[in-house]
C-alpha cells in the first residue's frame, strides 16, 4: 500500500518504538574515513536523530589526492582555492544532505592521539540522546583509549562501540558492550504459547478457554461448522476422550509414545472425513501442543534466575539499574505464583476456523494475556516500594508499551556481554579460556573450498598488522621500496606466529598449510598480501563493511535482533566472511 512514511519499510521491520530510539540516538564517528562515512550513511538515512564526526585530517591538493577516489563524503568544496579544509567539517556537510531529519555536527582536532575524547563523549551525552561510537580505521593506541571510555561509561552508563576496519581486500566490524538486553530478538521461528496443558497448581486449562471448549458440541454441528473449529478446541476435546477412554484424572497427559499414539487416534476419530477437514489436519500436524508446553531456553531461565541478585547488587552499590532488570525480576515473582509459567503472550497462530470462531478464540487468548499484564503491574509496584522505598529514582520507571513489548516477547529474552576490545587486543581470556580457545579452533575445523580464504586465518593476518603498527608506528608496506616490503612481511610473519602460539593454533593442521606453510609459493603469502595492501582503502570493501556495521548498530540502538558477538571478518578476494569470538 503506498504511503507518504518515507520510515515505512523500516518500520515494518523494527517498528515504531524501534524507530522512535533511532531518532533519540547520536552517533560518533571517530575518523572519517570511508568505511566510517559509509556506515554514518547508512544510519542517517534510516532517520537516527544526531551524528558527530571527530576527525583530525585536513583535505588539500597537496595532502590528500587520494581520499575522495575511496571516499565519496569527502570531496572538498569547488571555490575552497586550495585552502585547506577539514574533513570533519565536508564530511558532516555531505551526510547532513541525505536526510533532514538529521542533525549533523564536527569536532576537528589537532590529533586522534591526544582528543579528549571522554569530555566530547560527555557533552553529547547532556543533550539527553542515547550515545553509539563508531571507532573507524584507528590503531590499537587510540582504540584502546576509546574501548575503555566506552566500556567503563558516560555518567556510569556504557556505551555501545561499533569497531570497523577497511584493509586492502580485507574488512572487519567488532562489537563492544558490556550490557546489551534485547526484549525482541525476532527469530526466524516461533512455536505459539497455547498453554493447553494442565499444570499442578491448576487441573485444566485457564477458565475462558475451558468453557469455550465445553460449550462447542462438535457432534451437533453441520458440516461446515465441524471443518472450521479451531484445532485448539479440538486438541482439548480430544484430550477429554482420551482421559475417559483411559479412565485418567482430569489433569493427566500422555507420557509413553504408546499414549501420545493413542491420544492422536481419538484426535482423528473426532473427524467426519479426516482427509477433507483441514482443521483436523492442521490439528494432526500440531497434536503434541496438548501435552507439552512451550520451555522456557536456558539463556532465559538464567537471567530469571539471577534477576533478584543482580538487582540487588545495583542497588546496593547505586549502580545503574535498567528497565530490564526490573522486568526480569518481576517475570521471577510472577512465575513463582503460576507454577513456572511467565504472562500469557496472547497471540494465536494462523488456522482454518470460521470468523466468528477464530475472533472468539483470540479474544480469550488477549483477555488471559491483558490480565497477566496487569499483574505484572501490580508486581513492579511491589518491587519500586522495596527496593526503593525513599523514592529516590533509583529503580526506572516502567511504560505500559516496554511492559507490554516484554510479556509478548519472554521466550526470545537475550542479554548480550561482549567481551572488550583491550581484553580480546592484550590476550587476556579470564575464565572463559577454555570456551574461547575451543571456538577458535573450531573454526578452522570448516575451511573454505579454498583454505587460504578461510575467515579466521585473515583475522589472524589482521591482527599482526595491528601489533605491527604498534611497534612501527605505521601498517606494513608503507616504504614501497623492494627491501622495505620483504623486511615489513617478514614482521607480520613473526606476529602471525606470535598470535597462533598464544591462540594455541599453531599446531592446528589448517594453520600449518597455510600461515606457517614453507612452500615457496605459501611461504608468508598472507604477511605478504596484508603489506602490499599498506592498510589502503578499496571503496567496495569499505561500502560492505559500512552496511554490515550499520546494521549492528541499528540492532544495539532498537533493542530487536541479536548482535553478533565477536569479529566479523569479510575476505573481498572471494567474498567469504565469518565471524570469530575471541
Amino acid at each position: 500500500m503506498a504511503t507518504d512514511n518515507k520510515y515505512d519499510r523500516q518500520l515494518r521491520l523494527w517498528g515504531a518504538n524501534g524507530q522512535k530510539k533511532l531518532s533519540e540516538s547520536c552517533i560518533v564517528l571517530v575518523n572519517a574515513t570511508a568505511v566510517g562515512t559509509e556506515t554514518l550513511k547508512n544510519l542517517c538515512l534510516p532517520g537516527v536523530g544526531k551524528f558527530h564526526i571527530i576527525d583530525d585530517a585536513k583535505l588539500s591538493p597537496s595532502t590528500s589526492p587520494q581520499d575522495p577516489f575511496s571516499n565519496f563524503f569527502v570531496f572538498r568544496d569547488q571555490d575552497s582555492n586550495g585552502t585547506p579544509q577539514d574533513r570533519a567539517e565536508i564530511a558532516t556537510k555531505h551526510l547532513s544532505e541525505l536526510n533532514p531529519d538529521v542533525i549533523g555536527s564536527f569536532t576537528s582536532v589537532d590529533s586522534l592521539e591526544t582528543a579528549d575524547y571522554e569530555s566530547i563523549f560527555s557533552s553529547l551525552a547532556e543533550t539527553g540522546q542515547n550515545l553509539l561510537v563508531i571507532a573507524s580505521d584507528l590503531p590499537p593506541s587510540i582504540l584502546k583509549k576509546i574501548s575503555s571510555i566506552c566500556w567503563d561509561g558516560i555518567r556510569s552508563k556504557p556505551v555501545p562501540l561499533v569497531i570497523v576496519k577497511s584493509f586492502g581486500l580485507i574488512g572487519s566490524v567488532r562489537i563492544q558492550t558490556p550490557y546489551h538486553a534485547i526484549i525482541e530478538s525476532k527469530p526466524d521461528n516461533e512455536k505459539p504459547d497455547l498453554r493447553l496443558a494442565p499444570t499442578s497448581m491448576n487441573a485444566s486449562v485457564f477458565p475462558e478457554l475451558a468453557a469455550l471448549v465445553e460449550k462447542t458440541n462438535l457432534d451437533q454441528m453441520d458440516s461446515k461448522d465441524h471443518s472450521h473449529v479451531p484445532y485448539v478446541i479440538l486438541l482439548l476435546k480430544a484430550m477429554q476422550l482420551w482421559r475417559k477412554s483411559n479412565e485418567k484424572d482430569d489433569d493427566a497427559l500422555p507420557k509413553t509414545f504408546a499414549e501420545k499414539e493413542e491420544y492422536r487416534k481419538e484426535l482423528k476419530s473426532l473427524a467426519r472425513d479426516m482427509n477433507m477437514e483441514l482443521n483436523f489436519i492442521e490439528a494432526d500436524q500440531n497434536y503434541y501442543l496438548a501435552y507439552t508446553d512451550l520451555e522456557i531456553p536456558f539463556e532465559v531461565q538464567e537471567l530469571i534466575d539471577l534477576a533478584q541478585e543482580n538487582l540487588y547488587q545495583k542497588v546496593e552499590k547505586k549502580g545503574d539499574v535498567d528497565m530490564f532488570d526490573v522486568l526480569l525480576l518481576a517475570l521471577k515473582k510472577f512465575m513463582e505464583s503460576h507454577d513456572g509459567f511467565p504472562p500469557l503472550n496472547g497471540s494465536i497462530p494462523d488456522m482454518t476456523a470460521s470468523t466468528q470462531g477464530y475472533i472468539e478464540l483470540q479474544t480469550i487468548y488477549k483477555s488471559k494475556a491483558e490480565s497477566d499484564v496487569q499483574e505484572m503491574k501490580r508486581i513492579i509496584a511491589a518491587i519500586g516500594d522495596e527496593y526503593d522505598a525513599d523514592k529516590t529514582g533509583v529503580i526506572p520507571l516502567v511504560s505500559d508499551d516496554d511492559l507490554n513489548v516484554f510479556c509478548k516477547n519472554i521466550y526470545n529474552l537475550r542479554l548480550i556481554k561482549t567481551r572488550s576490545y583491550c581484553q580480546e587486543y592484550d590476550f587476556e581470556f579470564g575464565d572463559d579460556k577454555d570456551e574461547l580457545l575451543s571456538d577458535v579452533a573450531m573454526s578452522t575445523f570448516d575451511p573454505y573450498d579454498d583454505p587460504v580464504h578461510t575467515p579466521i586465518l585473515w583475522y589472524i593476518a589482521l591482527k599482526a598488522c595491528d601489533l605491527f603498527y604498534d611497534e612501527h608506528g605505521h601498517y606494513p608496506g608503507q616504504d614501497d621500496r623492494d627491501l622495505a616490503l620483504e623486511s615489513d612481511a617478514k614482521n607480520v610473519q613473526k606476529y602471525i606466529v606470535e598470535i597462533l602460539s598464544k591462540i594455541g593454533l599453531d599446531e592446528n593442521e589448517l594453520v600449518q598449510s597455510t600461515l606457517l606453510s614453507t612452500e615457496e609459493e605459501k611461504d608468508m603469502a598472507f604477511a605478504k598480501e596484508m603489506t602490499r595492501y599498506n592498510n589502503a582503502e578499496i571503496h567496495n570493501i569499505a561500502s560492505v563493511i559500512g552496511g554490515v556495521a550499520s546494521q549492528e548498530a541499528v540492532k544495539l540502538i532498537t533493542g530487536k535482533f541479536i548482535p553478533m558477538d565477536g569479529t566479523y571478518i569479510f575476505n573481498g578476494i572471494v567474498g567469504v566472511a565469518g565471524v570469530i569470538k575471541l
